[in-house]
């Protein structure tokens, strides 16, 4: 995988400087805002509203993984899991095309289905002695 600075913005990496949008829609502000922030500030909502635009998803996808690997629950703005969600929404061609992020995106699945499995199992342990 390659490495990112993650001291740059994603303008600066891709070397594109977008013009100011020309039209008030939050969503297109937000995106716009989003290229000229340094991506080690990127927080989860960041990543969603990125992925969900399909903005360089070879650049934030694996910063969204990273987190997504320390909690799949991890949220944005939305609700809880609305990251995992957003990565999950990404097209199968894009998954086909990039095995190692596929791998990744799979254990953090994994991680996420064994704890659901836990936590089910101690929600029926609790119920049954209700």
């Amino acid at each position: 995988m390659q490495q990112v600075d993650l001291t740059k913005t994603l303008e600066e990496l891709e070397g594109e400087y977008w013009n100011e949008p020309n039209f008030a829609s939050s969503l297109v502000i937000q995106v716009h805002r989003l290229r000229k922030k340094l991506l080690c500030e990127l927080n989860n909502e960041d990543l969603r509203l990125l992925i969900g635009q399909q903005i360089n998803l070879n650049l934030i996808l694996p910063l969204a993984l990273e987190q997504l690997i320390q909690n799949p629950l991890g949220s944005g703005d939305m609700y809880i899991g609305d990251l995992f969600c957003s990565v999950l929404q990404v097209e199968k061609e894009y998954w086909n095309e990039h095995k190692e992020l596929k791998n990744e995106l799979d254990e953090v699945i994994k991680t996420y289905e064994e704890a659901r499995n836990m936590v089910e199992e101690q929600i029926s342990k609790y119920r049954s002695n209700l």
